[in-house]
């Protein structure tokens, strides 16, 4: 679904409740791209995540990144420290990441391979979750969201991609849209950035769901 037919969607939920003058809307947004990759005897080895973040969003993390070194160094330097700066906040959070496996959470492990580049006013975050340690196989009844779990930032996979599985033939990944109470949106709305909602795993309302399905 494109970008603004999911912000019309939301848009229309929240009018329901709030006054003409004021529209609920997510205060970033992000579209996700993912991959999944197996290995030759089904195994999945890691799940690669492409963040592309939006342009005013990217600005002001840009601004709060690079903000520390020295100016001299080359825009291409600065990113590489920022992602590993960024990569190093996430993981207190587990990546913005909760993976699913029978209905138990598991373990999120460390990140690696932190990319930041910049492309059309974009911030675009590449990383990678090293799995082969959770022993998961295709078939398995696996399942992912990504979400901030204190900030509606709307992180939906991005409408003109899909979920590349690699190395799994028969497989595929579904995706479930959220949906969120009208009361959360307006809730939400109100955070400024500097806050952070006492409700546990805001974000989570906001995420899809996707399902790793095999024939």
């Amino acid at each position: 679904m494109h970008l603004h037919r999911r912000s019309a969607r939301l848009a229309l939920l929240a009018g329901l409740l709030l006054p003409a003058t004021l529209i609920a809307h997510p205060h970033a947004w992000i579209d996700l791209r993912v991959g999944l990759v197996f290995d030759g005897q089904g195994q999945l080895l890691h799940m690669d995540q492409s963040w592309r973040i939006d342009p005013t969003y990217s600005h002001m993390l840009l601004e709060d990144l690079t903000h520390e070194l020295d100016h001299t160094i080359s825009i291409e330097t600065a990113l590489e420290h920022a992602a590993e700066r960024m990569l190093d906040n996430l993981a207190a959070h587990d990546y913005f990441t909760e993976i699913g496996l029978d209905a138990d959470d598991l373990d999120v492990p460390h990140a690696r391979n932190a990319r930041l580049t910049l492309e059309d006013r974009r911030l675009h975050l590449r990383f990678e979750l090293p799995l082969e340690g959770l022993d998961i196989r295709a078939g398995d009844p696996l399942t992912y969201r990504v979400f901030d779990p204190e900030y509606w930032i709307e992180i939906l996979h991005d409408p003109d991609d899909i979920v590349f599985v690699e190395n799994a033939p028969g497989c595929m990944v579904e995706i479930t849209p959220p949906s969120p109470d009208p009361q959360l949106i307006r809730y939400a709305a109100t955070l400024d950035r500097q806050d952070r909602s006492p409700i546990a795993n805001l974000g989570r309302h906001f995420a899809e769901t996707a399902t790793l399905e095999c024939d």
